[in-house]
């Protein structure tokens, strides 16, 4: 496919995910799936151009408006296939009066945010533009090796035997870093659970628990449980587990991916609240049989118990966190939206 073709359907995309509230990711994944005759190669085109065009929109349009072109990833094209560096395009917006103002490298259209964000960041973290700045580049890919089943070392191996360049993370045991584009959910390793796809940072979070076989810990908004089956990892399955969250959608994800990891010690809990439901879940999945854990609020004797070794709290937030892997987060979020997030998390 010739390349205005592959940026027309870039700008499609980015069009698209724009109007929705749906993640980018999921929206491009379903896009792709609608357009059979897109390969694969020009796939990884559309979607580099697509998520950069999104982490670098601001700047993208500032450019735009300066040399006269409308479409922010064709722009965003000619703005990074032109110039050295995002710091070299400055001179270029400015002079030519995007916006009619100097662009300093710390203003929000150059560090592409929204300035209400900078702002309220600036207040709390002085280098917080530092960190705006990093948000514009592409997040690893991160993995969890399940350490009861095999090493490190030996998922690296496999990994580099099938031409994947990865690299051992700096500080989590069992983090993988992989900096090339890949899609692993369909590897074998992956599907039989000898790791999870998981950011070296979410790791953290369940190494800080210090938890060890045989305690009883509470994961109290689980989600799909990912950090869940990390703190059974540690506890080398040894010990029970109680996963709890008030959203089926999410929560019914952690018996597969229990089973498939081959755990025991996890307890699946629903929470009721205003809007939940108690209605069984879905268990089909693309990575193993219907699991024989117990996934069921009516079948689990764990509401009453109230005290615990160790509690983990990961609040529903703003998902900023993501936004290196889902861009437009930061340029969706609204004071309301925050203060919302701030009101559920004091619930």
């Amino acid at each position: 496919m010739k390349e205005e073709s592959l940026l027309g359907h870039a700008s499609e995309l980015v069009r698209i995910i724009r109007k929705s509230a749906q993640p980018g990711d999921a929206i491009a994944s379903e896009y792709f799936r609608s357009k059979k005759y897109i390969g694969a190669k020009d796939r990884r085109f559309i979607s580099e151009w697509v998520f950069t065009t999104q982490r670098q929109l601001s700047l993208a349009e500032a450019y735009g408006k300066a040399h006269g072109i409308e479409d922010a990833v064709h722009a965003c094209f000619r703005m990074l296939t032109e110039k050295e560096s995002n710091t070299a395009v400055i001179p270029s917006v400015s002079e030519e009066g995007a916006g009619g103002e100097e662009l300093g490298e710390n203003n929000p259209v150059v560090i592409c945010t929204q300035p209400w964000l900078l702002d309220e960041t600036l207040k709390r973290w002085p280098d917080a533009a530092e960190v705006w700045r990093a948000m514009m580049e592409p997040a690893p890919l991160g993995l969890r090796v399940n350490l009861r089943r095999v090493s490190r070392e030996k998922v690296m191996e496999a990994l580099r035997a099938e031409d994947i360049p990865c690299e051992a993370g700096q500080h989590a045991p069992a983090a993988i870093v992989i900096h090339k584009r890949v899609n692993l959910t369909q590897h074998a390793l992956f599907k039989g659970g000898f790791f999870e796809i998981q950011d070296e940072g979410s790791q953290m979070i369940s190494l800080a628990c210090k938890v060890r076989p045989g305690m009883s810990v509470l994961d109290a908004c689980a989600g799909a449980g990912g950090k869940t089956l990390h703190l059974a990892d540690i506890m080398k399955d040894q010990g029970v587990i109680v996963a709890r969250d008030i959203e089926w959608n999410r929560l019914r994800e952690i018996p597969i991916r229990a089973h498939t990891a081959g755990v025991q010690c996890i307890r699946v809990d629903l929470t009721q609240s205003s809007g939940s439901s108690s209605s069984t879940p879905d268990t089909r999945s693309q990575r193993g049989p219907k699991p024989r854990i117990s996934y069921s609020p009516q079948t689990t004797n764990y509401k009453q118990q109230t005290t615990f070794d160790v509690v983990l709290v990961d609040a529903p937030c703003s998902g900023m966190g993501t936004v290196r892997r889902l861009p437009m987060v930061k340029w969706r979020m609204r004071p309301d939206q925050l203060q919302r997030h701030v009101r559920k998390q004091q619930k």
